[in-house]
């Protein structure tokens, strides 16, 4: 008895060591053909960014053997390049490692020289759109077209939240299209904030230092909230009277960026409850900041 154990247990491990050397043999050719070498990186989901430089920063080499590539570690690498908010890495046999990244998403659009530069809410370039271009066209008409700041006064919105209207109590008209482009874009483009610089995947500086904390704080406290994507424009011209437009119909009339957090609760009042979806004019929150009893 003691003998046929002895010979099935020995007869296990030789098993096992044969198992063991043929699959040592084989993971060994894999790294060893060319077959498996790195040939092609293929890069998708980038807007902004170039495919080149995504590459580089991954990190491959081509010619290296397609299972020695950490993918977790090109995860990483690319995951910490500036501008790229998700990565995913697969190996496609024999000889290709595929990419799929996604950029941040702009919050807005500041303008510049007629052209427009995506921002994400910490103020990340993420999208450019050149003077020029069909994009820069659709994003300035958003503004042109629907835009209270450069005509004359709006009416203004009374304490019962109905618009004033003209005169005669006729409300006016919502705005048409422009140019045969669409006026809402869905996107909300900043005015007003002079020179600056940007290279996209970095923050944008602006000359104009105390514009650009001003900004962030809107970005930050007032934009953030999903109520707020609506706004189709922001002027910051001035530092103390700040307007915005809502939904290409209602002039909302910031005024200083303080207290942001009442004026951003009073606004999402009178909006759900006081203001209709078909109302026009202007909404001053500004004097709330002086009276708050009166809201």
């Amino acid at each position: 008895m003691k003998k046929r154990r002895r010979r099935r247990l020995k007869k296990g491990i030789s098993v096992g060591l044969t198992a063991f050397c043929l699959t040592a043999a084989g993971f060994l050719a894999l790294l060893l053909t060319p077959v498996f070498d790195v040939q092609t990186v293929t890069v998708t989901g980038n807007r902004t960014l170039a495919s080149e430089d995504i590459v580089k920063g991954s990190g491959i080499v081509t010619g290296t053997n397609i299972f020695q590539v950490s993918l977790r570690a090109v995860s990483d690498r690319l995951t910490s390049m500036e501008g790229i908010d998700t990565v995913k890495v697969r190996r496609s046999l024999p000889s290709t490692i595929r990419i799929t990244v996604a950029e941040g998403s702009p919050l807005v659009y500041v303008e510049r020289d007629g052209g427009f530069v995506g921002i994400t809410a910490d103020g990340k370039v993420v999208d450019v759109a050149e003077a020029g271009t069909g994009a820069a066209a659709v994003l300035a008409s958003g503004y042109a077209g629907a835009s209270p700041l450069n005509g004359s006064e709006d009416e203004t919105v009374g304490d019962d939240g109905e618009n004033a209207g003209d005169e005669d109590g006729t409300a006016a008209e919502a705005p048409e299209e422009a140019d045969g482009l669409p006026v809402l874009t869905g996107k909300t483009v900043v005015y007003g904030m002079g020179g600056f610089e940007y290279s996209v995947g970095k923050p944008i500086e602006f000359d104009d230092a105390v514009k650009g904390e001003k900004l962030a704080l809107i970005l930050s406290d007032f934009m953030g909230d999903e109520l707020c994507r609506g706004f189709t424009s922001i002027d910051m011209s001035a530092y103390d009277d700040v307007t915005l437009v809502y939904r290409g119909r209602l002039k909302v009339r910031l005024g200083s960026v303080e207290r942001l957090e009442y004026k951003l609760k009073c606004f999402k009042t009178l909006i759900g409850e006081n203001i209709g979806e078909d109302a026009s004019g202007t909404l001053d929150l500004e004097l709330l900041r002086y009276n708050p009893k009166k809201f």
